[in-house]
């Protein structure tokens, strides 16, 4: 028979490294297809799918939106996608992979804009209580000025605390995200792209 000692000590262990160290994460990323943006297009892809493999912990839970704007734009009808099926999850990236690039700038706005009609962040089980949206940026953006004007309603209609981000692959980009994101701080220019995917889950800590 097991003593309530070990009982009490097995329980603490259990919770220590089990339950309480599982977190969930959701995120939002924006990849640019646009005629420049095209050239990063594989970066952009390849921290997708380290920031999905290099989860802190092997129990948590992720959910994700990806979305691409090139010649026209992708998205899976903007419902999280729950990342315990692989093969869906590289499905996305190789549609992605294989979209035709924009033949010019690109704008995020009216992906921005369905985004905030159909993402519904009051639901915390999914989308969680500090949710992040990411967006590449690696060509000028057009209708930045009413994109981030979208990204300001969503922050005041729900009471959740997202956070937006940019990746950028030049500092000749951080004008325009540091404008989109409110905060240089919350603008990475990418050199190492397991150190974005760092960078991307500190995020989540940071009040």
């Amino acid at each position: 028979m097991f003593t309530n000692k070990f009982i009490i000590t097995y329980l603490i262990i259990i919770c220590t490294h089990g339950v309480l160290s599982s977190n969930v994460y959701f995120a939002i990323f924006f990849l640019d297809n646009s005629l420049y943006g095209s050239s990063s297009l594989g970066n952009q892809v390849s921290i997708i799918n380290q920031f999905v493999l290099n989860k802190p912990n092997n129990d948590d839970t992720m959910s994700l939106t990806i979305l691409s704007q090139g010649k026209t734009s992708f998205n899976t009808s903007f419902h999280p996608m729950v990342i315990n099926d692989y093969g869906n999850f590289y499905t996305n990236l190789a549609t992605i992979m294989s979209q035709e690039h924009a033949i010019g700038n690109i704008s995020y706005f009216q992906l921005t804009s369905d985004v905030a009609a159909k993402s519904p962040f009051y639901n915390t089980k999914i989308y969680t209580q500090k949710p992040i949206i990411v967006y590449f940026i690696d060509s000028y953006l057009n209708r930045i000025e009413d994109t981030r004007k979208i990204l300001n309603m969503i922050n005041k209609f729900y009471d959740t605390e997202i956070r937006v981000l940019s990746i950028i692959f030049d500092e000749k980009k951080t004008s325009a995200a540091t404008f989109l994101t409110k905060n240089k701080d919350f603008v990475n220019i990418n050199m190492d792209s397991k150190e974005t995917v760092k960078w991307l889950y500190k995020q989540y800590e940071i009040p």
